[in-house]
Formats: structure tokens, sequence, C-alpha cells
């Protein structure tokens, strides 16, 4: 079997960003010279916790994938070395006696018997490994895992028809006290759904006139490119701005050439991003629900490729503004291989908007806004926006605003992440001339090499697969997914 993804560790290099390890006085996790020492002092049995002597790899497991341990031969060994699969509150966890050979594999499935298997077993082996399989859920209407113990590559347990989620994260650590040494830790298998890495970029504007507008977008594009950015993000109605009683937005004719003179700029752009832009557009009546007009101005949002050609059109899905109709329909993309997800302001208050899209595959939601400048303290306006983006989507958040406090959301809060805002304007900064007063500061870029590999979607896919009635009513709700 050729596989067609994989990633090996021998530590004989500083380990990576998919390694979260964050030691206390009760263990340690030592690599050098080729080799990890684990060692755990923890006063035992912990049971499963965060507060466990346990290492977190986020290289996003799937199913047929196989994680392989090789020990360093030789070396100390004792104590409750288990190993396994962790995403949200869900877990497929197995445990390895390295003095008895007693061997159990315990899952979240607490409507079944645990653990789903046990077994003894020899203690003289050199490696640890596991295989997981997509497996039925017999009365469920979605599939589940099959996971498989292998030491020195022989069968050793098996616990099948586990109500597992399909994207998840590894970990291995200690149950109590405990060493051992590695020799090196890898994951092989099929292709991961979605690229590892996307570079993102935040360009925040805002102007009074559509030629302006365009004007800051083209440099935006600019800054982007040379940044590296493959995925940019602007504030709603980018083009033409979001005000009200302004003829301009009433003017198709200057807004098609003003879009027209953007594309060309895009185009003449080497190395531009893709780059979501917005601007009221009008669709024929007889595309819309109910409508007794021949033309319906929408919100329309759309990705302007680098060779300057528009992606498929999509709209703000649950308008507010006057003289702008309802776009309706979720809009789920797939852009530089990253499905994205994206709602316009007021549909943040909406979660079906985003958790559809998450539960499709999206690890991306985007947000523009024309909220206009915020007010107050600089601190409680970051706090504010976390807290507005903490929808459990367990997904990255971009948010553009017209008026400020633009910035990048990573998922959640880990051992090692204590802050989710991976990068702000700096208007949200201490940078900003007025803090801890909040103060504009005109036109910023702001961007981030993001790790997608680190959401799973776990909560939203739970939603999505919390029983046969749930999963018939959200899998329906799910749009297809568009390529751009």
């Amino acid at each position: 079997m050729t596989s067609q993804y994989r990633r090996t560790y021998d530590f004989s290099q500083p380990l990576d960003d998919a390694w979260e390890v964050v030691t206390d006085d009760t263990w340690s996790f030592e690599t050098r010279s080729g080799q990890a020492h684990f060692e755990s002092r923890a006063e035992g049995p912990t049971g499963f916790s965060e507060g466990s002597s346990e290492v977190y790899l986020r290289p996003c497991s799937v199913p047929g994938d196989r994680i392989d341990i090789a020990l360093a031969p030789g070396a100390s060994r004792h104590g409750l070395f288990t190993l396994g699969f962790l995403t949200g509150f869900e877990h497929i966890r197995v445990e390895v006696n390295l003095a008895t050979g007693e061997i159990a594999v315990h899952t979240h499935e607490y409507h079944k018997p645990q653990p789903r298997c046990s077994t003894v077993t020899n203690v003289d082996f050199n490696t640890i490994s596991l295989v997981t399989e997509k497996d039925a859920l017999p009365g469920l209407p979605f599939e589940g895992w099959r996971v498989t113990l292998l030491l020195d590559d022989e069968q050793v347990a098996v616990a099948d028809q586990i109500d597992f989620l399909p994207e998840t994260h590894c970990f291995f650590g200690f149950d109590g006290p405990g060493e051992i040494t590695l020799a090196s830790w890898s994951i092989t298998g099929q292709p991961r759904p979605r690229p590892e890495y996307v570079n993102v970029g935040i360009w925040q504007h805002e102007r009074d006139h559509t030629h302006d507008s365009v004007d800051s977008l083209i440099e935006g594009v600019r800054k982007g490119a040379e940044a590296g950015v493959e995925i940019m993000v602007t504030a709603e109605t980018s083009l033409t701005g979001l005000r009200y009683n302004n003829p301009e937005l009433d003017n198709k004719d200057l807004i098609q050439s003003e879009l027209a003179r953007f594309c060309k700029a895009v185009a003449e752009t080497p190395d531009a991003p893709h780059t979501l832009i917005g601007y009221p557009d009008w669709i024929p009546g007889s595309e819309v629900e109910g409508a007794t007009l021949d033309w319906v101005k929408v919100n329309r949002h759309v990705f302007v490729c680098p060779d300057g050609n528009l992606g498929p059109p999509m709209a703000k899905v649950h308008s507010c503004e006057q003289g702008l109709w309802h776009g309706r329909h979720y809009n789920f993309q797939r852009v530089r291989g990253v499905e994205v997800v994206i709602g316009v302001c007021h549909d943040g208050h909406y979660q079906d908007v985003w958790g559809t899209g998450v539960m499709g595959g999206a690890r991306l939601c985007i947000h523009p806004s024309a909220g206009g400048a915020p007010k107050g303290l600089v601190d409680e306006i970051r706090l504010s926006n976390k807290i507005n983006h903490e929808f459990g989507m367990d997904a990255f958040w971009m948010h553009a605003n017209n008026g400020g406090g633009s910035a990048i959301y990573y998922p959640r809060t880990t051992a090692r992440n204590h802050e989710r805002v991976i990068v702000a304007a700096k208007d949200l900064t201490k940078e900003n001339p007025s803090y801890p007063e909040y103060r504009p500061m005109g036109d910023q870029f702001i961007h981030a090499r993001i790790r997608l590999y680190d959401a799973s979607g776990c909560y939203q896919l739970r939603t999505l697969r919390a029983g046969k009635k749930a999963y018939e009513a959200w899998s329906s709700l799910i749009p297809p997914l568009v390529d751009v």
C-alpha cells in the first residue's frame, strides 16, 4: 500500500507546531539525540483529563490512518501508557500496562460497557500501532470507527462500531507514574480533507466614495500579494461602502464600472490573492421567493480570483439594511482548496449560518461587516469581539470591519494558546496612539499563516451526528460546496 499522507518525527529536530507539550512539575518530555524521553511522576491513576501527563498532536487524523510509535531499544519502561484520539469531549483511549501487559480500550460511549475491549499480552515489544478504519453503526445513518491495536505488527485488540467524529487529533501519555523513551512517532493514511496551512489576510478600510474605495482595495491587494496572502477578506460592501441615502448605492453602472476596474487591477497584480469584496447588486425577481419586482437589490459578496474573474456570487443571508433584501442561501465555498463559510455583519447573530458550513467541512469562518468604528476601551472591545466570535464552532474566524477592530481568531484556547486572537489590526492593540481609548487608525492590513488542522469542527459535527433524526434534518440543510 502506498500512503498518500505521511508525517514522521524521529526527534532529531525540534518539534513543530503540530505538537502541544505543556509540562509541569509532575512530568517531563525531553527530545535529544533522536529520542524522546517521557517521564511522569504523577500520583496516579489520574484518569483522562487535562491534568494528566499527556502530549497532544494535531495532524488531523481520519479513518484509514495508521499511527506508529517506535520505542527506543533497551530503554527503561514502566507505567500505564495511554494513546489514542481526542476531539472535543470525545475520545478513544487505549491503555497499555508496560509492566503487566494488560490492555484496555476505552471510549466516550457511555451507553456501551467500558472498557470496549480488554486483554493481556506479552510486554516484550518494540512498536505500538493503532490502525483506524470506517465502520458501520447499526441503526444510525452515519459511519463510525474501528480501531485495532498492534504490538510489533501483531493484532492485540480491536474495538469496533465506535460512534466517533470523522476528524480528530492524537495524544499519548501516562495515567499515573511511568517512563518510556520513543524513537519515533508517525502517521500515515489517505490525503487530508484540506490543506494544512493557508495564508490569510484582512484589508480594513472605509471611504466616502466608490472610486476612492476601489483605490484603497487595489492597494490592499498589492500588500496582500507582497505578504504571500492566499485568501484576502475585506469589509461588508467594501467596493462601495455602506452609507444610507448615498446615491452611489443605486448607481448600477458606476458600481459595475468600478468593479471592472478593480478586477483588472487584480489581474495585473503578480501573485494576487483570492479577495472577498462586497457591493449592492441586482438579481432577477424571478430568482427571489415572493418577489413582485423585476429586479431585487441584494447585499452581494464575491471572491475576485487572481486572474480578475469573479467567483460564484453570494449574498448576505439575513439582510438588515434599508433597501437590500435577504440572500436566504447559506454561503459555502472552496477557495484555494480551503472550505470556507461566509456570513455578513448581521449574519453573525445566526449560528446556523456558520454551523451548516462547518458541518459540511468548513474550518474557516469569514465575517465581513460594516459596523462603523467601535467605541470605548481597546481591551473591552477586544474582549467583546472575542466573546462574539466564541460560538463553539471549533473553526478559525476572520472578522473584517470597515470602521476598525478587525482580527483573526484561533478556534479555542488551549494549554499552549491562552489568547484566541492570532493577529489584530493595530487599532485594537496598544499600538493605538489613543490607547487605552479606542480611536480609528485608517487603513489597516493584517495577515497570518493559520494551521487549519488545529480545527476539527467537533461541536457542529456532533450536532450533525446527534442521532438519526438530527442527521437527516441537519444534513438536508448543508449547502452544496461551490468551488471558486
